[in-house]
């Protein structure tokens, strides 16, 4: 019943923040002190190390797509920099058969220079992997939906093209009776446009 709710607050909270960022682009100029920032669509693709625990083996494709559509762009207090919030879908695929999933949530997106960014991430998925406890080979994830929160770091290579360092880790939160929870590492190459 908690992951029920959870899931309906989520819902709630994702919907409320889409229509109260519909305009975000239109007052991205009225941003005061730093450049102003437009929210922009972006996809990204990359490989990543599946489970650093490494009950699970082999890499992960990911793929994620960030909207314009529900994003916000602000500057931070007290540095003065830019900063986007924006919502986002995405799937990592196991080539090794073991977990994969898909994802949605929001990122924020800081620039710490015109090249340089760092970024954090939370939302939910929802997974295909093993939930029960017994298997030495498995993750046991005790529920199909879950908590997924990431950090990456990123360099602008081009004004259209980043490259990043992402660590992302799921977890149950405790919701269910196993909660091995299962982090992945990478690299992913974004395209903004």
């Amino acid at each position: 019943m908690k992951i029920f709710g959870s899931g309906i607050l989520l819902s709630a909270m994702l919907a409320f923040a889409g229509a109260q960022g519909a305009n975000a682009a239109d007052y991205a100029a009225d941003i005061p002190g730093a450049a102003p920032v437009i929210p922009q669509w972006e996809v990204r693709v990359g490989g990543l190390f599946h489970d650093t625990m490494n009950r699970e083996s082999g890499v992960d494709i990911n793929a994620e797509v960030l909207s314009r559509w529900g994003a916000f762009a602000f500057t931070v207090p007290f540095v003065n920099t830019p900063a986007m919030l924006r919502p986002h879908l995405g799937a990592n695929l196991n080539l090794s058969g073991d977990t994969s999933m898909v994802y949605a949530g929001y990122s924020l997106t800081v620039d710490v220079t015109d090249r340089l960014f760092i970024e954090g991430s939370f939302g939910g998925m929802a997974h295909n992997g093993n939930t029960q406890v017994g298997n030495p080979d498995k993750l046991a994830l005790g529920c199909n939906v879950m908590f997924r929160e990431s950090a990456a770091l990123g360099v602008r290579v081009t004004d259209r093209m980043n490259v990043s360092a992402i660590i992302e880790h799921s977890s149950n939160n405790g919701y269910c009776n196993a909660n091995n929870g299962l982090t992945n590492v990478g690299v992913r190459l974004g395209y903004t446009y």
